[in-house]
Parts: C-alpha cells; structure tokens; sequence
C-alpha cells in the first residue's frame, strides 16, 4: 500500500480500498471463527488470518491519516486513550464465552472502519489528506524514527515470543504510561512535553531488556511491565512522530506508516525467530552474551538519533524535493520546514515551537487554546517568549522573518526564488 500511496490516497474516502478492507476484516474475522468452531482444520484459520490482517493493515493506514491530520496534542490525547481503551477491551474479551466472541470479532472491525470515516469528517477541509500532485514534488524518507522502532521491535521480539500470554503486568505497563501523557497534556504541567515520553521510552525499553529480562526473569508481573511501558511509551512517540511530519510537511500518511510498520513487523519477527532458535543451538552463557549485545546496539542507536534529532519537533531526515508547485500541500511544507530552521535557530522550545507552527498556519488565538489545551494566559506567555526570542513585536513581523529564512534557505540549497505570500 506504502508503493501504491499515490494513487489510493487519500485512502479514508477511497471507496474501492473501504470495501475492500471492510470484506477482508470481516471475511477473515469469519473463516477464523469458522475453523475455530466447525472445522478445526488451521489451514481456514491461516488463510483467515492473513485476510484479517491485510483487512488490519489497511484500517491502521486510514487512521494514521487521521493522525495525521491533527496537531500533536491532539495525537497525544487521542492515541494515548485509545491504547488504554484498547487494552480494557482485550481484557473484557478474556473473559467472554465463545459465541460472543465471535460476534464482536466480526462487528468490532466495522465499527472501526465506519468511525475512523465518520472521524475524518469531522476535520476542518483543509486539515484533511489530499489526492497526490505531481507538482508537489516529494520527500525524502524520514529514516530515523524508523531506525529507532525497529531497534526497539527487534529487542521486545528476541525478548518476548509471541505464544506469550497476556498477563497482568503487560496491563499495569500500558495503563501506567498512557495514564502519564493523558495528565501530562491536560493538566498543562512544566515538566511535560513531546520529549518526556522520547527521553523514557528507551531507557524503559533498555532497562527491561538489559537488566529486568535475564535477571529477575522469574518475575513475570514486573518483566511484562517493563517492557510494555517502555514499549508503548515508544510506540506512542513514533505515532508523534510521522503524524507531525504529515501534519507539518504534507508528506503522505500512508506512504511514511506503511512503510515503518512494514518494517517494524518484519523485524519483529526476526526477533521471535531468533529467540525461538537459539536455545536450541547455543548455550545460555551464548544467550546471555547475545542480550548483552543487542542491548548495547539499542542504547547506541538511541545516543546516536538523540544527538542528532532533537525530539518531536526535528525534521528527523526530511527533506523535501521541489516539484516546482507553489501551492497547496509544498507551500505548507515549506512553510512548516521554515518554522523548524527558525526554532532551531532561536532556540525555542518544544511547546513553543508548537505555539510558532500554529501561528505560522494563521491559527486564531482561540482555536490555538483549543487545539493545545492550553488557557489563555498560558498562550500568551508563550507568544511573548517567542516574539522576544525572536526580536519581533507582531504577527507581521513574524511572516516577514519567515519569508526572509526561506529565501536564505533557497539561496543555500540552489532553489527557485521564495514563495509568495501563500505559505
């Protein structure tokens, strides 16, 4: 889907790849309940599976579009209370005797489906994704979020086999750290922002492989809760991630996700496989000396990205190519690319960086409140430390100065002269 993004995006509205996704979830749903029940062959199930996965994969790419569509905050809230939804939900199934599970098996897919587009309606028309333009031009792939999961994926896979059973502690994990963001984004707190969940899922992450995992392996409740919190903690920030670099440059939801979660999977299985495989070739002194390993590969990556990108707000190896179109989605990238140079330069913070992009949009005061959660005073201080940082006074200042960072920016990179006053 990531290689057909240009011609099935925006995928949300398109009809053929709705149906086509609401058959293969439901059909699938049913052939595995079917084998399951009646049959009890396993090749039904598998071909199920697979059906129901494809039928999977496509409703995530529809919903990274709607991700994609909001700012930060908003992606914060939203993801962190559908995790914690989520993992209630899979502890209700638990407990449901068979002929109910199978019907919500079915349903539930549905009603995904129908809410991500009825969620998509709701948006503003131009926050929604929009069909490919040639002369848009294109971007870079933005490689390391990317390079980071799958550190991480690989990790939880060789740590973790996928027969392992839901337990206890994977619950308080999950409800521990999306319990953190829901209060750090509604309660306005100075020590919360984008970075805290980038700053503690690795060491989350790292700290369950290296140490909890070989050592107190015994303790299923605490190993579990490592490595879901820092899992989830990780796997919410990559959502931040590519969700703000669709929301600020344009760049394709489907496309960026389809390609880091293809990816994240395969690397996970690598890790189960290996995992798997080892014990029965190598020794545990082996074993532990490959934990160790892998542990090290994770915290040098991790050194590495966080010394080169800077938390939510870096461009994070985008760049974009200019197709030679001034409107639409590339004004807006260009615009939100000059946004990053400027904040960089000035050394804003996250949060005001976030405050820059709204102004930078034309965003009102009151639909910024709404969009950050943030009350009226609290904008206000921090358009006052941005315009101080910034040596401006005013809005038209403001679009003045960013006007001037493009044509800098332009003029460095060999491009065509600035664009107009639309960006």
């Amino acid at each position: 889907m990531a290689s057909r993004a240009r011609r099935i995006v925006p995928l949300w509205s398109n009809r053929t790849a709705s149906a086509a996704t609401a058959v293969s979830l439901v059909g699938g749903s049913a052939l595995i309940v079917l084998d399951c029940f009646v049959l009890s062959t396993g090749a039904v199930k598998l071909v199920g599976l697979a059906f129901a996965g494809g039928g999977l994969g496509s409703l995530i790419l529809m919903w990274a579009e709607f991700y994609g569509s909001l700012n930060p905050m908003r992606v914060a809230l939203y993801h962190a209370l559908a995790i914690m939804v989520g993992c209630v939900i899979k502890w209700v199934f638990m407990g449901m005797s068979a002929p109910y599970l199978a019907f919500f098996a079915i349903v539930l897919p549905l009603v995904s489906l129908v809410q991500v587009r009825l969620s998509m309606k709701r948006l503003p028309e131009r926050d929604l994704p929009r069909k490919y333009d040639k002369a848009e031009g294109g971007a870079a792939f933005p490689w390391k979020p990317v390079l980071l999961m799958s550190a991480c994926t690989f990790a939880c896979g060789f740590g973790a086999l996928p027969m392992q059973p839901l337990g206890f502690g994977n619950t308080i994990g999950v409800l521990l750290v999306t319990s953190l963001v829901l209060f750090g984004v509604l309660s306005e707190s100075r020590w919360f922002n984008f970075d805290t969940i980038y700053q503690l899922a690795f060491p989350l992450s790292i700290i369950a492989f290296l140490f909890v995992a070989p050592s107190v392996s015994a303790n299923a409740v605490v190993m579990t809760a490592c490595y879901d919190a820092g899992y989830t903690m990780l796997s919410m920030f990559m959502m931040l991630v590519l969700s703000n670099i669709t929301y600020r440059f344009g760049i394709s939801a489907v496309w960026i996700n389809g390609i880091e979660r293809g990816i994240r999977y395969l690397v996970e299985i690598a890790g189960w496989a290996l995992s798997a495989t080892l014990p029965l070739v190598a020794s545990s002194s082996v074993i532990s000396g490959i934990y160790t390993a892998i542990a090290l590969v994770m915290i040098v990556v991790f050194v590495v990205v966080l010394f080169t990108e800077r938390g939510l707000s870096a461009k994070w190896g985008v760049s974009l190519h200019d197709g030679g179109g001034i409107d639409g989605a590339m004004s807006s990238s260009r615009l939100a690319m000059r946004v990053s140079d400027v904040s960089a330069k000035h050394d804003l913070t996250p949060r005001e960086e976030e405050v820059l992009q709204l102004l930078a949009r034309r965003e009102s005061p009151s639909q910024i409140e709404k969009n950050l959660y943030v009350a009226h005073g609290t904008l206000k201080a921090h358009i006052s430390h941005i315009y101080r940082k910034l040596g401006i006074h005013s809005r038209e200042e403001l679009f003045e100065l960013l006007e001037g960072e493009d044509s800098r920016r332009r003029e460095r990179d060999g491009d065509s002269p600035a664009i107009g006053s639309n960006g």
